[in-house]
């Protein structure tokens, strides 16, 4: 047996593969589907070969194959900050946050959840990363937690800014950037009149050779807004393939989600910084994104 695990209230009734999913570190669920037609997935003791089953809450379900299994790469999770079921995260560039619809195993929240010895389902990112974007992220270890910061957020009282090295100097030196986005095929987002508003604060930290180190700051929290808006404005994110452009030795988009300031329970709010990594610290900037600042 590999493992098996009890269905928390919160996942009852939803689809046998959708929650063994969610409960399995290091399985995707399209594994999760075929190992439920090779019947290696029991729940309360019988066998079951639908995929759509529902299962209801407190049911025991157990996985008897270790097909499909991978390991979650060591080293990844680096806590910045954690009190009162909150923690702060140091997420790596090329990690991805959460489970996709491919793989479970490799996650930022698959590797917390393993060494923490947690469900993969009690853990919650309350806001998003791109997955080659690097820097500080919001995790709740409980639904509480998650639901204090997920009213913070709607309330605008979680303030998160960004570095970003990209190609230009942006004359003037700060102010902000609006303009609607639309989600087009692909996943791909677009200047759209017409799309939901989006606004971003934008501010000249350094200059090197042509390019800048920009301070971002979403206003509002649409998907890629940043380096949408970046790309509008005429000054791309380095290494961004999908909206940026290349860079000699740039291997990603160079991103880093550098500090992150929110509301704690109990009152007062907390203000984490995450290191610059190595990829951001062109010309010798130092280590520390406050010093950068």
């Amino acid at each position: 047996m590999v493992g098996e695990w009890r269905v928390p209230q919160e996942l009852g009734g939803g689809r046998l593969d959708a929650v063994l999913a969610r409960l399995a570190d290091g399985l995707s669920r399209r594994a999760v589907r075929r190992l439920i037609d090779q019947g290696s997935v029991f729940v309360d003791g019988r066998r079951v070969r639908t995929a759509s089953r529902p299962v209801s809450a407190g049911s025991l379900v157990r996985l008897a194959s270790t097909e499909a299994l991978a390991p979650t790469p060591p080293g990844i999770v680096r806590v910045l900050w954690e009190r009162d079921g909150i923690l702060v995260l140091d997420k790596p560039a090329a990690v991805h946050l959460a489970p996709t619809r491919e793989a479970s195993s490799g996650c930022l929240l698959s590797a917390l959840a393993r060494e923490r010895q947690l469900p993969l389902a009690s853990l919650h990112a309350v806001h998003r990363l791109d997955t080659p974007t690097s820097g500080a992220v919001l995790i709740a270890l409980d639904p509480g937690s998650a639901a204090f910061l997920s009213a913070a957020i709607r309330e605008g009282r979680v303030r998160k800014s960004y570095l970003a090295w990209v190609s230009g100097i942006p004359d003037p030196s700060e102010g902000t950037w609006e303009w609607p986005l639309s989600k087009g095929s692909g996943g791909v987002v677009r200047v759209e009149e017409g799309g939901r508003p989006a606004l971003s604060r934008y501010r000249l930290v350094v200059e090197r050779a042509g390019i800048s180190l920009l301070e971002l700051e979403p206003l509002t929290g649409r998907t890629h807004q940043l380096r949408v808006h970046c790309a509008r404005a005429g000054h791309p994110i380095l290494g961004d393939r999908k909206y940026g452009t290349s860079h000699p030795g740039v291997k990603r988009g160079l991103l880093h989600a550098f500090r992150l300031t929110f509301p704690v329970p109990g009152g007062g709010e907390a203000s984490v910084e995450a290191p610059l990594p190595e990829d951001m610290r062109l010309a010798g900037l130092p280590s520390a994104p406050g010093a950068v600042l």
